[in-house]
């Protein structure tokens, strides 16, 4: 996948790849400060203590949530970046695009994803379910979750999903639309695929709390190798993993 960056001017790629390290830098820096700070009652970035939320603790969590999955999947769709900005950069004017506006889309879809994961955790939090700091205080729900997400890697969607991401010249093909609208949906159709592809190990930070900055970048390493490694080997052999994993958790191997 790294060779969609040989045809790419060194300008450009100098940019992009720019581009993208500085904005998950950023994402991580603030991961990093939410992380020390979350714990300080005085701090505006504390976590949510209490069952009832208001409305700036929903805004804080959804914001954590959204700047994590820039941290987390953003590095993750370098080679599609690549490969559509190769791609708008071949000189065919009917392949005019905008690589920012392809990114925006993509990191809309996760944003949308991130709304989704924040009323996942009200309604944990409010259960009792999950703490303060995300972490499920259940290990039935730690083990359902685990289970679930191990099962889902042997799934006709998790397949489908991730040959997508694997495969960003196949998605460029069925998927392009010109101009910048264009660049903005590819991304945002990209992104749905991404998020078909990795929203189960996503739930898997509820587990071992969702501030939990090792458990996020393990995730996200994981999902890194899911989709630069062309084989279904790592995808079964971890849905192995965190089946057995889950099992041991919910009849109290471990806990």
């Amino acid at each position: 996948m790294t060779a969609f960056f040989v045809t790419v001017p060194a300008r450009t790629r100098l940019v992009m790849g720019s581009g993208v390290v500085m904005v998950t830098i950023v994402a991580w820096a603030y991961l990093i400060l939410l992380s020390a700070r979350m714990g300080s009652m005085g701090s505006p970035l504390a976590m949510p203590m209490t069952s009832a939320w208001n409305a700036q603790d929903i805004m804080l969590m959804w914001t954590m949530w959204a700047v994590m999955m820039v941290g987390m999947m953003l590095p993750t769709a370098v080679p599609m970046i690549a490969a559509y900005t190769t791609t708008i950069r071949s000189g065919n004017t009917a392949l005019a695009g905008s690589t920012p506006a392809f990114v925006v889309g993509y990191l809309a879809a996760w944003s949308a994803f991130a709304a989704i994961a924040t009323s996942i955790q009200w309604f944990l939090h409010d259960a009792a379910l999950v703490n303060a700091m995300g972490t499920s205080t259940s290990n039935a729900l730690g083990g359902v979750i685990l289970v679930g997400a191990g099962v889902y890697q042997f799934t006709s969607l998790k397949r489908a999903c991730l040959n997508q991401c694997r495969t960003p010249l196949g998605f460029l093909l069925h998927a392009w639309r010109p101009g910048r609208a264009g660049a903005l949906i590819m991304g945002l159709h990209h992104g749905t695929f991404c998020i078909g592809c990795c929203w189960a190990l996503m739930g898997l930070l509820f587990v071992l709390g969702v501030m939990n900055l090792w458990w996020i970048a393990l995730v996200a390493a994981l999902v890194l190798l899911e989709k630069v490694v062309p084989s279904t080997t790592l995808t079964r052999v971890v849905g192995v993993g965190l089946t057995v994993w889950g099992i041991g958790l919910a009849v109290g191997v471990g806990a």
